[in-house]
């Protein structure tokens, strides 16, 4: 009799493990194993893609994102070294031919993802009303990418090039080592001015205060600021890499793009979309 219960009891129990399985392939509808995605990106996407990894987690919950952010030639270089890097999104062309050149990045994947424009800021009450205004006694210290490490950098020193400012600016620099350095100089009084991208200013979410737009860099007196996006070809998880970088080019993300100062650009096409509403020159940043 006892034999017979316990024959039970683990019949009932092996019935209940069969019956709570759960089918980690998905077949039948089951929970899906946890994906941990690392993506590299370029400074200036820090805000928008903190925004976009908390949505996706919504849409893809299986999915988990490891953002790594800093300048696209850093990352480059950690992409080089070995870093296990699944998706990486730069912020100009030129280092991400130079991954491909590497043979690290799936050229099936590769497209331009959003288009930024240039902008020269200042501190309230330093007189600059155009980039002219730069060799000015009263700007100090201009802040500025490096050109030898950071695309902000390089489309900076293109512009003052392009104006026949760059001799005349040398003794003022103040090199950043990513964007967000060089916002910073500015909005602590390291930097009387500085070039930064449109989205660090003029996005609706969060702006810096503090700051002065005074202008956009001259059209033609850089090369298109473009963000190219990729799967890397050593990722662990190619569809998964894939899939979210094509939510990226979806109407959901395209609109948070937006709110943070990007223009997204259609998928298989280097038209940008409408730019969001520019700052009249010389308004305050946070407005």
């Amino acid at each position: 009799m006892l034999a017979n219960w316990r024959f039970w009891v683990m019949g009932l129990i092996v019935g209940m493990v069969a019956g709570c399985r759960v089918d980690w392939n998905g077949s039948n509808g089951q929970a899906k194993p946890q994906q941990t995605l690392t993506v590299s990106a370029a400074a200036s996407l820090q805000p928008a893609l903190t925004t976009l990894q908390a949505e996706y987690r919504l849409v893809e919950p299986t999915v988990q994102l490891s953002l790594n952010f800093g300048s696209s030639g850093a990352l480059k270089q950690q992409i080089l070294q070995g870093a296990p890097v699944d998706l990486f999104i730069s912020a100009d062309a030129k280092t991400m031919a130079e991954l491909a050149g590497a043979g690290l990045v799936d050229s099936a994947t590769q497209r331009d993802l959003l288009s930024n424009e240039l902008v020269l800021v200042a501190r309230p009450g330093v007189p600059l009303r155009k980039w002219q205004d730069v060799t000015r006694p009263e700007v100090k210290f201009l802040a500025i990418g490096d050109p030898e490490r950071v695309p902000v950098g390089r489309y900076a020193r293109a512009t003052l090039v392009s104006l026949d400012l760059w001799k005349a600016v040398q003794p003022k620099l103040v090199l950043g080592q990513d964007v967000r350095q060089v916002l910073t100089a500015v909005v602590t009084g390291n930097a009387d001015a500085g070039v930064v991208y449109a989205s660090d200013v003029r996005r609706s979410i969060e702006p810096p205060e503090g700051l002065v737009v005074v202008g956009d860099a001259p059209p033609g007196s850089h090369p298109p600021i473009t963000y190219p996006i990729a799967v890397m070809t050593k990722t662990r998880q190619p569809a998964a890499a894939r899939q979210f970088a094509d939510w990226l080019g979806k109407p959901t993300a395209r609109s948070i793009f937006v709110r943070y100062g990007f223009v997204p650009l259609s998928f298989g096409s280097a038209s940008p979309l409408p730019h969001p509403v520019a700052a009249p020159e010389r308004s305050p940043a946070h407005s």
